[in-house]
């Protein structure tokens, strides 16, 4: 009789386990991007392709400021004058991401810094 309260208790245990990661899984939240509101076009200056993805340095001008920043991006083929879509949060400029969506809270998922120099690739 022990073992059959045993096996019992040790069945629930997991079952609990896999709910708290299940859960854990799906309720977690990203960065908040409901900011980035702005569409804008960002321009390939530098490229690297590393096999899987291009390494980028990229600029996009919003309301007559340039900004500079570098990403990651999966593609199958990018050149040095590509162009891809980024949001811009109005209020802060700086602050955008790249996206193949929306902008606001159902857009992009990895905000940068836009910065006003060059980075390096």
């Amino acid at each position: 009789m022990k073992w059959i309260l045993g096996a019992v208790g040790l069945f629930v245990a997991m079952v609990a386990l896999f709910i708290g990661v299940v859960w854990f899984l799906f309720s977690r939240e990203g960065p908040d991007t409901s900011h980035l509101t702005e569409v804008q076009s960002a321009e390939v200056l530098e490229l690297l392709d590393t096999g899987s993805a291009y390494n980028v340095v990229y600029k996009y001008v919003y309301d007559g400021e340039t900004f500079y920043s570098s990403t990651s991006i999966q593609s199958r083929s990018m050149d040095v004058g590509s162009t891809f879509i980024v949001c811009v949060d109005p209020d802060d400029p700086a602050q955008h991401a790249q996206t193949k969506t929306n902008c606001g809270s159902d857009g992009p998922t990895n905000p940068h810094e836009g910065l006003k120099t060059k980075p390096e690739l």
